[in-house]
């Protein structure tokens, strides 16, 4: 009985994530075109890394390992963290995205029962190790994502009201100089498969649009306060900060039930 939902949940689940998958595509051609042969050692490592942890968290709770296999977050998570740390070192890549995985998803009871998303908990785990200069603007990567994200759109998979918040704000605050975060690709893959999430961000549309504002504005006053910001950790440690806040934004965003 403990594991009638993974089975009944995991065809639905996995064609969604199958479909956030193939919308990286644009972007997973790029950064082996532009990293060559290390990038893909990357991708294939943190693949078997998230794999494998997924499969023993999925054996520590004593659930089935294949149907919660088949769900595709654990590889999702593995892509999004590969296209995250592009220069990232493979054992640390590696750890990060077991790491994270074991932590953020399987401790917290797995599929959607996490408030904190797992990419951006391996972003943050990796934040010490990583370069400590500015990240430079990746226009090809950026473009690939925002097509990517516009196509899951279209294909009605994206929640928008938190990365349209998010942009909103963004381009509001570019006469304090924050038009440098439009061509880092770590705000285009946040927006469009972080705060998109379900589990992780508020439950109704104005709750989401609340959230991607407030992550928007910490974000800018955290760049404008740091020398040497990193767009992706920045952003990845306001989404963390504001998860916590999800209960209480859908408890005031919730319309009242009639009263009896």
């Amino acid at each position: 009985m403990m594991n009638t939902p993974v089975i009944r949940l995991a065809p639905t689940l996995a064609s969604r994530n199958r479909q956030q998958l193939l919308a990286l595509l644009p972007a997973i051609a790029i950064q082996l075109w532009q990293w060559g042969p290390p990038a893909l050692l990357a991708l294939a490592s943190a693949s078997a890394s998230a794999l494998l942890a997924d499969s023993l968290g999925l054996a520590w709770r004593r659930q089935a390992i294949w149907p919660g296999l088949r769900q595709g977050e654990a590889l999702l998570t593995a892509v999004l963290l590969s296209l995250l740390l592009p220069d990232a070192a493979v054992p640390l890549l590696c750890l990060c995205t077991g790491g994270a995985i074991l932590l953020l998803r399987q401790l917290f009871g797995g599929s959607g029962s996490s408030l904190f998303h797992p990419v951006a908990g391996g972003l943050l785990l990796a934040a010490p190790w990583l370069p400590a200069a500015l990240p430079h603007a990746d226009i090809p990567l950026s473009l690939a994502l925002l097509a990517g994200g516009l196509w899951l759109l279209w294909r009605g998979l994206l929640r928008w009201q938190a990365p349209l918040g998010l942009l909103l704000v963004v381009l509001i605050a570019l006469p304090v100089g924050s038009g440098w975060l439009l061509g880092q690709s770590a705000l285009w893959l946040l927006a469009g498969w972080v705060m998109s999430d379900g589990s992780a961000t508020p439950i109704t549309p104005r709750g989401r649009l609340i959230y991607g504002q407030a992550a928007g504005m910490l974000c800018i006053s955290f760049v404008t306060l740091t020398t040497q910001p990193d767009a992706g950790v920045t952003l990845a440690a306001c989404l963390l900060l504001l998860s916590a806040s999800v209960p209480l934004l859908d408890r005031l965003t919730l319309s009242p039930g009639p009263r009896t």
